[in-house]
């Protein structure tokens, strides 16, 4: 190890700095404007979030409500999603995105489109160990 930050620590205070617990139960919150929404934290949920805060971190989206419309189009782009449900979750977000940021989400979209998702990838412990700017690297299409 060379000292370098790697994936793995990015995300840890991706995490840390957006108060995103490492463990989740059987409920989640979500802050839309001034309202915390409890969800239930469905498998399918609890399956894609780490690959979604690794987009996260790969891609430098910032955790706030435009960002996570931007991470929905650009997660669209990158490919299919895990789960129907995550899809139907995600689609009112970059709806949402389209509406108030068309420009931002249509570019997160195309980025998404010259990248691939980690989502169902069977590499995600290769990518943590890595560090951060060879991570970025790694999920870009040739």
């Amino acid at each position: 190890m060379t000292g370098e930050i790697t994936v793995a620590d990015a995300l840890e205070a991706f995490r840390a700095a957006n108060n995103i617990p490492h463990r989740e139960g059987a409920f989640w919150t979500c802050r839309v404007g001034p309202m915390l929404l409890r969800l239930p934290n469905f498998a399918w949920r609890k399956k894609a979030v780490l690959a979604h805060d690794i987009h996260h971190v790969l891609t430098e989206t910032p955790c706030t409500m435009g960002g996570e419309c931007r991470m929905a189009a650009w997660e669209f782009g990158a490919g299919r999603m895990p789960h129907w449900g995550a899809a139907l979750f995600c689609l009112p977000l970059a709806v949402i995105g389209v509406l108030l940021r068309p420009h931002a989400t249509l570019a997160a979209f195309c980025d998404g489109r010259r990248s691939r998702s980690l989502h169902g990838a069977d590499t995600i412990e290769d990518i943590l160990r890595m560090p951060l700017a060879v991570g970025r690297r790694s999920i870009r299409r040739n």
